[in-house]
């Protein structure tokens, strides 16, 4: 059996890192992604939430 030293962690997912906590680099590059970012939020209408629940519930 093979032990490695490495921790199988997701740090992403145990707590959100909000832009005014960045340091100088991370901030540049979120800066530089942040209109990309944008794009991808979608607001789905209430009848598209309906029918995935729906659906979430009939499996």
């Amino acid at each position: 059996m093979i032990k490695t030293s490495t921790q199988s962690v997701h740090p992403l997912i145990k707590e959100t890192v909000f832009p005014d906590e960045l340091g100088e680099d991370e901030l540049k590059f979120y800066s530089s992604i942040k209109h990309d970012l944008e794009k991808l939020k979608l607001k789905p209408k209430n009848s598209i939430i309906d029918y995935l629940l729906y659906y979430s519930r009939s499996l």
